[in-house]
């Protein structure tokens, strides 16, 4: 859901959901919180749905919610709707509001959703924001960072995917090597060719790379 605005600040009036769901929105794992709140793993999940169903129907904020919260309450197939439809005013409106925000967002899933949006919008103003994070400590918000890079499709991206392709998680190097199909150069050809021949790697990383070495040597041939 959007990031509304809710804070410690407050922490007298709120309902324990949303206590819960202001130690999620940090960051925290749901293991962590049910030892911080003394609760079964079950009651914590339950707590952050039903903080979020309450957020939805209630105003923390005197002004309307920004266009960013708005679309990341969408789904995936409703996200991609609004931005076919959406002026290029209001895109770069949303643009700027990922700017701003971005740095803010703190929990893996939402930064995740945050990551998706930003290769949709396929801007490359972005590029050097989401590239921070292909050391966050969770993995898949480092692989969407592959993903997004991957559909933005700028040259300016290719050491931070470089870098990726030596994440210790499978997942991360074969969305850093699909990533790299049509922006890759000689050197990510040389990195990807010893990806292909490490005894060790997984059949679908190395197939990935290999798709990616047939299009890059395709590319440099032109």
């Amino acid at each position: 859901m959007g990031f509304l605005k809710i804070s410690w600040n407050n922490v007298d009036k709120y309902d324990d959901c949303i206590i819960t769901y202001l130690l999620y929105k940090e960051g925290k794992t749901i293991e962590v919180i049910s030892k911080i709140r003394n609760c079964p793993e079950e009651k914590i999940e339950k707590d952050i749905i039903e903080a979020k169903i309450k957020l939805r129907s209630i105003k923390l904020a005197k002004n309307e919610k920004k266009l960013l919260d708005r679309i990341l309450e969408l789904s995936k197939e409703e996200r991609l709707k609004f931005m076919k439809k959406s002026s290029d005013e209001k895109i770069n409106m949303l643009i700027e509001e990922v700017k701003k925000s971005y740095k803010c967002i703190q929990n893996p899933e939402d930064k995740a959703s945050l990551i998706w949006l930003v290769g949709e919008l396929k801007e490359d103003s972005l590029i050097g924001l989401i590239g921070k994070d292909i050391l966050h400590k969770n993995g898949n918000v480092r692989r969407m960072v592959c993903s997004a890079l991957g559909k933005i499709g700028n040259e300016e991206a290719i050491s931070i995917l470089h870098k990726a392709l030596g994440d210790h998680k499978p997942q991360v190097r074969q969305y850093a090597a699909k990533a790299l199909k049509d922006i890759g150069n000689e050197n990510s050809l040389k990195i990807l060719n010893e990806i292909v021949n490490k005894s060790f790697e997984k059949d679908y990383v190395k197939r990935a790379c290999l798709e990616t070495i047939k299009n890059i040597n395709i590319k440099l041939r032109k």
